[in-house]
């Protein structure tokens, strides 16, 4: 019903992007320890992309350098790349893994998460007062 609403369609497509996030930095803090793990992220969001996306469904995950053994999760509407330009260090084993850096990124995902989760009640509050209104 409230899919057809652009404010909710935007503010939903945020939130699964967000969440995704959520899962591949839990993801990377999880493979911390990996020799020669990639510490990976999630492409920024994107308005105009989120917009067309949630017209048509969501897109399929895209993992860049997935490899066996490493901890993975679930699938979702995001772009997944290996972190590589932004990370500070690798240490001897290969892993690009920097758990102060992750730890920063998951408070930004909860500032933005809560932003967006924010929006979406005060629409939906907005849509009830002005369907009660009448």
């Amino acid at each position: 019903m409230l899919d057809g609403i652009d404010v909710f369609r935007i503010t939903g497509a945020r939130m699964r992007q967000l969440s995704e996030r959520q899962n591949v930095l839990a993801q990377n803090i999880a493979n911390a320890d990996t020799p020669h793990y990639r510490a990976r992220d999630v492409k920024p969001f994107q308005f105009d992309s989120a917009l067309l996306r949630t017209q048509g469904g969501v897109a399929p995950l895209r993992l860049a350098g997935a490899q066996s053994g490493h901890i993975t999760g679930s699938r979702g509407g995001a772009d997944v790349t290996t972190d590589r330009a932004n990370s500070y260090s690798e240490d001897p084993t290969g892993n690009t893994v920097d758990l102060e850096e992750q730890m920063v990124k998951q408070s930004d995902v909860a500032k933005n998460y809560d932003l967006a989760a924010l929006v979406y009640k005060r629409s939906a509050a907005l849509m009830r007062s002005a369907v009660s209104s009448r």
